[in-house]
């Protein structure tokens, strides 16, 4: 048999025992993920075959430099996160998360695999104050946007801060955001994205539609950047600089 098969069937496999054991920490290519209750979970199957967040890593990994100092808008359960501590120290690593249930997460796999980023339990907008965001039982929906008919969503008010603010003072390089829909606040034309070289951003049209996108992605264009369709994955688009 050759290798490419019985890798495959080595990961079938591996995916099959940890859906039947349903482990709250696994290890993926080296990155250790603790799950907590969300071991229960149907979504714990994307991490048990390490295909959680996949697009947005392998952008990431190709593109990240290690001089880049990264702004994350929307941690999740840190798996970029962690990537891009890696590459670059985890003093150029700055990660926000609106949702506070997920804070706990966040601090555990960060220290299962020996990163410090900087971390702030924020929502991301416009304005700094505070914002509504709807905190939904499958954490990676959790959004500033609610959805009618889904009735487990619980609105919190959150802590909130600009996105310029942001970037005035941490001048990031590379801006990551996956935040469900409010990635349409790219679109202002108020906000000054000048110390970015690069940005990967998930684009979610079922929120938002398909002409907000259109907005983002022609209001980036307008500040310099050019969209890289090779490097992009789906939803992720990957923009830099023109040349």
């Amino acid at each position: 048999m050759k290798r490419k098969p019985l890798e495959q069937f080595g990961k079938w496999l591996r995916y099959q025992v940890r859906k039947l054991v349903r482990p709250r920490v696994v290890n993926n290519g080296g990155l250790k993920l603790y799950l907590g209750e969300h071991a229960n979970t149907s979504y714990a199957r994307s991490i048990y075959r390490d295909s959680h967040e996949a697009e947005e890593r392998e952008v990431v990994s190709r593109n990240l430099d290690e001089n880049d100092t990264v702004l994350e808008c929307g941690a999740g359960l840190g798996v970029v996160t962690i990537l891009c501590c890696r590459k670059v120290g985890s003093h150029r690593v700055h990660t926000f998360e609106a949702n506070p249930a997920m804070e706990p997460l966040l601090r555990k796999n960060f220290a299962l695999n020996n990163v410090a980023p900087h971390l702030q339990i924020k929502l991301v907008g416009l304005e700094s104050g505070v914002g509504e965001f709807f905190i939904d039982p499958k954490f990676v929906v959790s959004s500033r946007f609610d959805r009618p008919g889904e009735q487990d969503r619980t609105p919190r008010t959150i802590p909130a801060v600009a996105l310029q603010s942001l970037i005035d003072s941490i001048q990031p390089s590379f801006l990551i955001m996956d935040i469900e829909g409010a990635e349409v606040d790219l679109a202002n034309e108020k906000l000054d994205l000048g110390s970015l070289k690069k940005l990967c951003i998930e684009m979610h049209p079922h929120i938002v539609g398909h002409e907000a996108v259109t907005r983002v992605i022609g209001r980036l264009i307008a500040q310099g950047f050019a969209l890289n369709l090779r490097e992009s994955k789906q939803d992720v688009l990957f923009f830099s600089r023109a040349a």
